[in-house]
C-alpha cells in the first residue's frame, strides 16, 4: 500500500509531545528530589547526632598517675558519695567516678571499707 487514506484522529504535533515528555522528566525529577532530599536530611542529621555523642564519650579528660590521692574507703561509703566530695566545682559527678573507676582499674562499681582509692585531680 503505498498511498493510504487514513488519518489518525490524534494530531500529529511533534512539539507537543515533546513538551509533554519535557514535564513528564521534570515531574520525575521533582518527585524524586522531594522524597530523597528529606531522607538524606534525616540521614545527615542522625549521622552528626551519633558523631557528637561518640565525641563526648571519648571527651573525659585523661588522668595521670602523678596528679593523685588517696583515700581510705569508710564503712557505709559509696563511689557516688566520694566523687560527689572530692570532683572540681563544675564537674560532673559521672565524669568523675569514670575517672576514678579508670586510675583504679575498677572492673565494678562497688567498694569495700578499707579499700585504698587513687582520687584524680583534674
Amino acid at each position: 500500500m503505498k498511498y493510504s487514506t487514513y488519518q489518525s484522529i490524534f494530531p500529529m504535533n511533534l512539539e507537543k509531545m515533546q513538551n509533554v515528555r519535557n514535564e513528564r522528566e521534570a515531574q520525575l525529577v521533582r518527585t524524586i528530589s522531594n522524597s530523597l532530599l528529606p531522607k538524606l536530611l534525616i540521614l545527615v542529621i542522625v549521622a552528626w547526632i551519633a558523631g557528637a555523642g561518640v565525641l563526648t564519650v571519648f571527651a573525659a579528660p585523661s588522668v595521670s598517675n602523678e596528679e593523685v590521692t588517696k583515700l581510705i574507703v569508710q564503712p557505709g561509703d559509696t563511689l557516688w558519695q566520694i566523687a560527689s566530695n572530692h570532683k572540681p566545682e563544675r564537674m560532673d559527678t559521672r565524669v568523675y567516678i569514670e575517672g576514678i573507676v579508670r586510675i583504679n582499674g575498677l572492673e565494678d562499681r562497688g567498694v569495700q571499707a578499707g579499700q585504698v582509692l587513687k582520687l584524680p585531680h583534674f
